[in-house]
């Protein structure tokens, strides 16, 4: 369940970012995440970069608690499903 709940803050995050475009004043942004700070200077132009890194660990994480859960089912076999 926190795999899916950190997926979903990844892939928004990823679309806050991209969703930045050029309203980028001054030296760039901050990005910070859960609490931490990734970067604290982030080029309008590489803003689309780090968007593409959420969502990379977005669907890293997806596909990771999806192979979870199947490993699970097939595992408990004859036992009913939860």
């Amino acid at each position: 369940m926190s795999l899916a709940i950190l997926t979903i803050f990844l892939v928004l995050k990823g679309l806050q970012l991209w969703s930045y475009g050029s309203d980028v004043d001054g030296s760039g942004i901050g990005v910070f995440f859960l609490g931490l700070e990734i970067n604290d200077r982030v080029l309008e132009v590489n803003i689309p970069t780090y968007a593409i890194g959420f969502f990379i660990a977005g669907l890293c994480t997806l596909l990771l608690s999806i192979t979870i859960l199947t490993r699970l089912l097939f595992k408990s076999g004859s036992r009913t499903p939860i």
